[in-house]
């Protein structure tokens, strides 16, 4: 859609973009084509989309073959799609708050969205971590967030990590700029692709469930400029294995210098295998 055919489009309906729900029109078509082509979609794929608005993705997905089921939270837009589209299961609701694993079950999956920036990390998560994990996750979000879910500076972040240890790969597919979309936001946004790993490959994979891992980096994450061995200071929970969890300062102090990293490491400096031997270490 042209920015004059939304424009017609909204003023039809009777309704204007709404900031709070992020509601930037994708008008790009290459960048669309990005998108569909990294969902690599056969036809029958059950995808689900979370905030389709006007439903141009959401065209592209169903034209490709795609069983397509939307959370969408305006309820205008809810109506629209349904009139528009005969095919499409639409959710009315905050993707934030909806049990996504209640709406596509155990099959298969994909994940493919032009996301509302404010629910991206939110979305990552219950994608990537659900009880059938997405099989392939493709979504438009803001540059800077999808560059620190791949790591792009060589720096490891909350969001980074929680992305490695539940995927195979992660890449950026292409950036995006403001004026592919109506209105254009602020900043400049790129197509994020993930990979997911099966959650019976993850334990294998890591040596060490991954949620422990995470529990663990949500404390060494707390203060991000303070040194790691002082966030993890406090008490750990303990594996059923250990009578008691490592705690002090000291303590944690000879636990990375057993690993062989610096004690005055922060959180950001550790790959997601450090964080791992880390945590096997705390237990």
């Amino acid at each position: 859609m042209s920015p004059a055919e939304i424009k017609a489009t909204l003023t039809r309906l009777g309704v204007r973009p709404n900031k709070r729900l992020g509601q930037h029109f994708l008008i790009d078509r290459a960048a669309l084509q990005a998108i569909v082509e990294a969902a690599d979609l056969k036809r029958g794929d059950v995808v689900l989309e979370v905030g389709p608005g006007l439903g141009v993705l959401t065209g592209a997905l169903l034209d490709h073959g795609a069983r397509v089921t939307a959370i969408e939270q305006d309820r205008t837009f809810v109506a629209y799609l349904e009139k528009i589209y005969p095919d499409l299961t639409v959710s009315h609701g905050d993707a934030a708050t909806i049990h996504w694993h209640d709406i596509v079950g155990v099959k298969p999956w994909k994940f493919v969205s032009n996301l509302p920036y404010s629910i991206t990390s939110l979305a990552l998560r219950k994608a990537l971590w659900a009880p059938r994990p997405a099989d392939r996750v493709v979504v438009l979000v803001q540059r800077e967030v999808a560059e620190r879910a791949v790591a792009r500076s060589g720096k490891t972040s909350l969001l980074s990590l929680m992305v490695a240890l539940a995927s195979r790969s992660a890449r950026i597919i292409r950036r995006v700029p403001a004026g592919a979309f109506y209105p254009p936001p602020k900043v400049e946004s790129a197509v994020l692709e993930i990979v997911p790993m099966p959650w019976s490959d993850r334990e294998k994979r890591w040596g060490i469930d991954p949620e422990k891992v995470m529990e663990v980096a949500k404390r060494g994450f707390a203060h991000p400029r303070k040194q790691l061995a002082s966030n993890l200071a406090s008490p750990l929970h303990v594996l059923a294995q250990r009578a008691a969890p490592v705690q002090g300062k000291e303590a944690v102090v000879s636990v990375l210098v057993s690993l062989g990293l610096d004690p005055k490491t922060r959180a950001e400096d550790l790959s997601p295998d450090e964080w791992a031997k880390l945590t096997i270490a705390l237990h």
